[in-house]
């Protein structure tokens, strides 16, 4: 028993390590633009297979997780796991070519083997990751956060630390364009992200964790006025539509709100002025804009907050029943808009950012219309069968040039991706592929709003959400699919009651309660540095293997 016990939890350790390595240090790891995502998924491939075998390994000689981690039986998400990778090998087998579907080769890498090992990584993280490590987590990934952020901002004044793109010919570019300047990246990655760093804003209690988790939100926010990719500002606003309606948005939540519009509104004003001033490159994001608008969005946000923090004399008073009525309004406002602005002649222009964020058209987010319109229009020409199981996982590219023929334009074979990762996912994996995916979204979705109050469910649901919304406009790529796959195994181990482990019982009179107590919560030192350092030698070790275990795909 006490045998067990030990194996158990080093296998605990190893998956605290494991998430670590996958969503704070994996986003790290550098990546050029001449090579985009090989580097990165052979990375990832390496990294979570290592940490798969060495978890199995410790199952396989008598490590047990809790009851209840994996009840294959009654657990919806589990069958809808089984579905996604199965019919992620079936659209793989009758691929247009089985063996670019495997790995990717005809996108943005991946393929059915990213299916593979994130599955995998997905139950090793849901067997044996424990429930009580929120906070540290959320920490190491504000600054991973940080890091990103201050890297991004670094591209975008053309300052490379690290001399990396210097053997570039199109060394701005390039370097822009890197893994750290990437605008699709570093989206993809905030938005995720920031509802974790936010979140933890919210709810601190205490000056010292306000200052831990404000720092990574003043530089979330920052985040907000610099990435290059509208996306984002979809992923953080359907988020905040969901918190605003949970029993937990209170006046204390919209205090803090305040202050991370303050943190916003004084990073934007500062990015207007650089941008004004100074030279930067990249594209101008629509929530950029605002910092023509810095000082006005400061003083409310302020307003806000004083009027918040002085008035009510630290009471909460409850607003998410306000919060749903602005939802529903918001929501059906958008959708309003949206209608009118694409069916009624002669609507009116609401201005140059909103006609181009409201009306589809091929140009659309960067000719996104464009990639949207070929990859709908190369499904529907395909035969029955191929509705179903689709071309292949990262053949999106030669199924649009077999669609278009002779009729092929120089834009359209630009895209390797359907910018819209439910579009792809219908013509690559078909609807057998979608409906799965849909399932497997909606089984973690129900089960986190059944157990919302429980601790991690609601910053996990809210990074979710955010990423959920963001796909509708970008690419499910190895850069950021292995953090999605193991925040939802994460998401089912906190909507699990809570586990405690068998412990030594204390020995009798005071002062051994006492001592027993010390000694059964270390410091959050002696907790993390473990995990972190094994994070840090396992992603550099798997990203130096990487390049002999896969070297056929460099």
């Amino acid at each position: 028993m006490q045998q067990t016990q030990q194996l158990r939890q080093m296998a605990q350790r190893s998956a605290a390590a494991f998430l670590l390595a996958v969503l704070c240090v994996y986003p790290l790891y550098i990546d050029k633009f001449s090579n985009l995502g090989v580097v990165k998924f052979t990375g990832a491939a390496t990294l979570c297979w290592a940490f798969c075998l060495w978890l199995g390994a410790l199952a396989a000689v008598g490590a047990r997780p809790h009851v209840g981690r994996l009840p294959w039986r009654s657990d919806p998400a589990l069958w809808a796991l089984g579905a996604v990778v199965g019919t992620g090998v079936l659209s793989t087998v009758t691929s247009l070519s089985p063996v670019m579907s495997l790995w990717g080769l005809g996108g943005y890498y991946g393929g059915c083997m990213m299916v593979l090992f994130t599955a995998a990584s997905y139950l090793a993280v849901r067997a044996f990751a424990p429930q009580k490590l929120l906070n540290g987590l959320t920490f190491c990934v504000g600054i991973t956060t940080a890091l990103v952020t201050v890297l991004y901002v670094l591209n975008i004044f053309n300052i490379d630390l690290i001399g990396t793109y210097a053997d570039t010919a199109v060394v701005e570019r390039a370097q822009f364009f890197s893994t750290l300047g990437q605008k699709n990246f570093c989206s993809g990655f905030m938005a995720f992200a920031l509802p974790l760093v936010f979140y933890a804003f919210l709810v601190a209690r205490g000056v010292r964790h306000t200052v831990f988790y404000g720092i990574p939100a003043f530089f979330g926010a920052l985040a907000l006025a610099v990435v290059d990719a509208d996306g984002l500002a979809l992923g953080i606003g359907a988020a905040v539509l969901v918190l605003i309606c949970q029993r937990i948005f209170t006046t204390r939540t919209l205090r803090r709100l305040a202050v991370i519009g303050m943190f916003f509104f004084a990073d934007a004003g500062w990015m207007q002025y650089m941008r004004t001033h100074v030279y930067t490159q990249g594209g101008k994001p629509i929530l950029a804009s605002f910092g023509h608008y810095a000082q006005v969005g400061f003083a409310v946000c302020a307003a806000v907050w004083a009027v918040l923090f002085f008035a009510l004399h630290g009471r909460e008073i409850p607003l998410w029943k306000a919060g749903r009525v602005l939802a529903a309004v918001v929501v059906s406002l958008g959708v309003v808009l949206v209608v009118l602005a694409n069916f009624l002649p002669g609507f009116p222009s609401l201005g140059q950012k909103l006609d181009d964020l409201l009306v589809f058209s091929d140009d659309w987010g960067t000719y996104r219309g464009t990639a949207w319109r070929i990859s709908w229009s190369a499904w529907t020409a395909q035969p029955l069968w191929r509705k179903l199981v689709g071309v292949g996982p990262g053949m999106m590219h030669t199924a649009v040039a077999q669609w278009a023929g002779a009729d092929i334009t120089a834009r359209m074979k630009t895209f390797y991706a359907a910018h819209n990762e439910y579009l792809e996912l219908l013509l690559t994996g078909g609807v057998l592929s979608l409906a799965a995916w849909v399932w497997f979204v909606a089984a973690h979705l129900r089960k986190a709003a059944q157990n919302w109050l429980r601790p991690g469910v609601a910053p996990v649901t809210l990074a979710l959400v955010s990423y959920l919304a963001h796909a509708a406009v970008s690419i499910r790529v190895s850069m950021i699919f292995p953090e999605i796959m193991l925040l939802f195994a994460l998401l089912q181990v906190f909507c699990l009651p809570p586990e405690e482990d068998a412990v030594p019982a204390p020995a009798k009179g005071k002062k051994g309660s006492r001592a027993a107590e010390g000694s059964a919560q270390p410091g959050l030192i002696r907790i993390w540095a473990g995990p972190i350092v094994a994070a840090v030698v396992m992603m550099a070790a798997c990203g130096a293997a990487s390049r002999v275990v896969f070297g056929f795909l460099f």
